[in-house]
């Protein structure tokens, strides 16, 4: 990560306050997870996230950009729940509420029997059938290696405390990268087959099951899937006093992942540009 680069950084020069009760919590003297979360780590998300839209800039991309992003963004989504499942075994002594919250994340994401199938097969089927792209087996970039290397050190840490603030970190972006990666993918629909949105059915339906607080897997009243699992991992951070968890431990977690997926997407950036 080069801090020149960095927009994490750059969110922290530009909102001092956040960077002032950085410092305090991992001083020690910000106890308050709530604070911590709700008035400075959430507002970052939403910044950092609208400064990638820009840099993505995703109704601008050619074809062979969009396509790069759908295939380094599936790498992902292949390996996210069994890593849900190593996090839960690593904090399953220190931290049952935890290690339950993290397997119900897994079983969402890696398919229930009888119920949704797992996220990755969904979305990498609805990729083939509605614009014929297989990214099955796709070799990831170096960018991608390096994000899976940070998020696989995180999940067997031997720090739930870091294990508690990563995984919020990787579930907080979730639904600003659903949406992004939906715009991404009706580009290149529009670009190849000259069709977005709902008419891209099975596309439709995967984003549906993520971000549809109505949906039928839903299994939080009023909160989409990746909401519900945005939400109860903060609040494991808010009630860090309660679960026992280290608060500047988990803070350092969250940044080391917030950090890793920042500059990954920035990094995909300049791999587009240089496409042109």
């Amino acid at each position: 990560m080069n801090p020149q680069t960095s927009l994490v950084h750059a969110y922290l020069k530009a909102f001092p306050e956040t960077r002032i009760a950085i410092g305090r919590t991992l001083g020690g003297d910000l106890k308050s997870g709530a604070v911590l979360v709700d008035k400075h780590l959430k507002p970052m998300i939403d910044w950092t996230y609208g400064q990638i839209r820009d840099l993505v800039a995703p109704h601008e991309l050619t074809a062979p950009q969009a396509r790069m992003y759908i295939e380094e963004l599936s790498v992902f989504a292949r390996y996210n729940a069994a890593d849900l499942r190593r996090a839960s075994q690593a904090v399953e002594s220190y931290c049952p509420a935890l290690a339950h919250e993290l397997y119900r994340n897994f079983l969402e994401e890696g398919g229930e029997p009888g119920k949704v199938p797992a996220h990755y097969v969904l979305y990498s089927t609805a990729l083939l059938a509605d614009l014929d792209l297989l990214v099955t087996g796709h070799v990831p970039a170096p960018e991608t290696q390096t994000l899976l290397v940070l998020h696989d050190r995180m999940v067997t840490s031997h720090q739930p405390s870091a294990i508690a603030g990563g995984y919020y970190a990787t579930e907080g972006v979730a639904i600003a990268e659903t949406e992004l990666l939906k715009e991404i993918t009706d580009r290149y629909g529009e670009l190849t087959i000259q069709a977005s949105g709902s008419a891209l059915k099975h596309l439709d339906a995967y984003y549906q099951l993520h971000l549809d607080e109505g949906h039928d897997a839903a299994q939080v009243a009023g909160l989409s899937v990746e909401a519900a699992h945005i939400e109860g991992l903060a609040d494991f951070l808010r009630k860090s006093e309660l679960f026992h968890l280290d608060l500047p431990q988990a803070l350092t977690g969250f940044m080391e992942i917030l950090e890793g997926m920042t500059q990954w997407w920035v990094q995909l950036a300049n791999r587009a540009r240089e496409m042109t």
